[in-house]
């Protein structure tokens, strides 16, 4: 099989053509149509490590359409879009398409075809948004966007918890912790308790803009809570705050505490 992966990766490292041809085992012909094809396809370097040749291949050399023409055709803008929400999930997201569907006097796919059908769709193109990490190089944290209730057993009264999230987004493991308020010994509690989890500290932690961590961030100025300053100085870590109203530059969190 064609390495297209290793094509690729030398082509955006600079090596001539006729030398990944050498490399690869290939003609130049070859590298030149695998090359072309990509860029036409928005795929760049460097690519998720799960995006192996094989899928590669599904996504420059696509197969012919059998699409069925009784089946009700997939919004996947409207998905893609769906998905970004807090509480949507696929299975939703198929129910009301079925539904939809029927009302049409069209066949519905089943949710296997789907799902699958909606990750070649976003793979063939947001491949080249995927954001490279390094392993404990940062932990995005965050406060889950829906609380959760739990009742004093011996008042009967319904307290209100504020889940904290952090997530190392080179592993995707990730740690959360429940607190009774948001102020910001709790955030600061809840960063520590997470450094234990992990089992150590991150040179950089990227929140939110919350008022917890950061009092102001324009172009011209940042400034961290005094507190959470303090805090971050004696773990010998950089608070490094997301572009407000950016979520992909926490985007590691944002999908762990959302699902």
């Amino acid at each position: 099989m064609v390495k297209y992966r290793e094509i690729l990766r030398l082509h955006a490292m600079g090596v001539s053509i006729r030398n990944i041809a050498f490399s690869c085992r290939c003609s130049t012909a070859t590298v030149r149509a695998v090359t072309g094809r990509a860029k036409a396809a928005g795929i760049e370097w460097p690519l998720p490590e799960e995006m192996g040749d094989r899928a590669i291949r599904e996504v420059i050399y696509p197969p012919k359409s059998k699409a069925d023409p009784d089946k009700a055709p997939i919004d996947h803008d409207h998905v893609d879009a769906e998905m970004s929400r807090p509480g949507v999930t696929m299975m939703l997201l198929w129910s009301e398409y079925c539904e939809s569907a029927v009302s049409q006097g069209r066949s519905p796919y089943m949710y296997s075809a789907f799902c699958e059908r909606h990750r070649k769709w976003a793979m063939s193109r947001k491949t080249a948004m995927r954001i490279a990490h390094k392993p404990a190089e940062q932990m995005q944290v965050d406060y889950v966007g829906d609380t959760m209730e739990v009742v004093d057993m011996d008042t009967g009264e319904v307290l209100k918890v504020y889940v904290f999230a952090a997530c190392l987004p080179f592993s995707g493991k990730l740690y959360a912790k429940g607190s009774y308020d948001m102020r910001e010994e709790s955030w600061v509690d809840a960063h520590v308790s997470a450094f234990s989890f992990f089992g150590g500290t991150t040179p950089i932690l990227v929140p939110d803009n919350l008022k917890q961590g950061v009092v102001k961030h324009t172009v011209d100025e940042l400034v961290i809570n005094e507190q959470y300053r303090r805090m971050a100085e004696y773990y010998g870590c950089a608070v490094v705050p997301g572009r407000p109203r950016r979520p992909r530059d926490k985007a590691a969190v944002e999908m762990g505490s959302g699902s």
